[in-house]
């Protein structure tokens, strides 16, 4: 277990290095972590299939190189009820952090390589392949944010592989009756919070490229979908709580619910208001240059959505929970199974 803290430690502890420490840590030492984890990952799949010599179906799974473990491991957690269900997404997830955890690690090593040939050149005064020192300077802070983020992603994989390979093996060899399904916290909740991060991941998916990008309307489109179906989310459980006069019921946007859906909510609520064409000519431009790969002046997405979403947050923070409209919203996705209370 120590050896197991450690090698996440040690990833944490490299995305935080000065830039003299993360020049003077060796490639070799990133590697040799990897070489553990290779390793390691390979000897747990051993013993995990030895434990389920008498399931045909999960003996595939961890022998499985195909999708398979990708959709049992992106499912929400709170429609699992039985041992077996919970295993396969235990086994699925802690497949993808193992693919996910050598991949990065290997983009580690290539990012860490060039930052220190970067460093080099910037020591030596050689701007033979940039305009100047502050654009070589600039490709420097560039990759260091990259490794940060990179380590970041490693160290909370590795620490979800171990906390997931721990719970697999206390509850592989129990029977189904003695088995208990875990709490699972609702993060649909916390509404300030996730809206915060919304707008957050957003801005950084325009900041990525500054001048234009082929994602970024689409990054904006996301975003405001997101944030549409965050704030009428929480009108419609107030809605639902005052009619019901409980605060221990919720609501749940189920799998059905598309992107139409989320403007013509929008359409519904607001049917006077421009919004609704806006949206639609987000997703129109944003559908053109992802399909196209085309890039799109980032002004125009910055533009969009900022201008959207100051007027949506307005207009849903006015829109009062006992209305006619909510609740004829809230009638229509219950009849399409869009929406379930809980």
């Amino acid at each position: 277990m120590r050896n197991d803290i450690d090698v996440a430690e040690f990833f944490n502890r490299l995305s935080l290095s000065a830039f003299e420490d993360m020049v003077g840590k060796s490639t070799e030492d990133i590697s040799s972590r990897l070489k553990f984890l290779e390793v390691r990952f390979e000897n747990d799949i051993k013993e995990l299939i030895e434990l389920s010599a008498g399931s045909k179906p999960r003996t595939r799974l961890l022998r499985s190189a195909s999708a398979e473990f990708i959709l049992k491991g992106m499912v929400n957690e709170s429609s699992l009820t039985t041992r077996t269900e919970y295993i396969n997404y235990w086994m699925s997830k802690l497949i993808l952090c193992q693919k996910t955890v050598i991949l990065l690690v290997n983009i580690l090593i290539n990012k860490h390589n060039r930052f220190k040939f970067l460093w080099k050149k910037h020591e030596e005064k050689d701007n033979s392949n940039t305009k100047d020192e502050r654009y070589l300077l600039h490709i420097i802070n560039e990759v260091y944010g990259q490794i940060y983020g990179i380590c970041q992603n490693i160290g909370t994989a590795i620490r979800d592989y171990f906390d997931l390979f721990q719970k697999i093996n206390s509850n592989i060899s129990k029977r189904e009756k003695d088995f208990k399904a875990l709490p699972v916290q609702d993060p649909e909740i916390q509404v300030s919070e996730r809206i915060d991060e919304i707008i957050r991941e957003t801005e950084n998916c325009l900041l990525v490229n500054p001048s234009e990008s082929i994602l970024g309307l689409s990054a904006v489109r996301i975003g405001l979908e997101s944030l549409i179906i965050t704030k009428i989310g929480d009108k419609i459980r107030q809605h639902i709580r005052m009619k019901s006069q409980t605060n221990d019921v919720n609501i749940r946007f189920t799998s059905k619910l598309k992107t139409e859906d989320v403007f013509y909510i929008i359409n519904e609520l607001f049917p006077k208001q421009k919004q609704y064409e806006a949206l639609d000519k987000i997703y129109t431009m944003s559908c053109d240059t992802l399909h196209r790969a085309i890039s799109y002046p980032n002004y125009i997405s910055w533009g969009c959505f900022s201008l959207v979403r100051e007027e949506l947050e307005k207009m849903i923070g006015k829109l009062k929970p006992e209305s006619v409209n909510l609740e004829n919203v809230i009638a229509q996705l219950q009849n399409e199974e869009k929406l379930s209370i809980i």
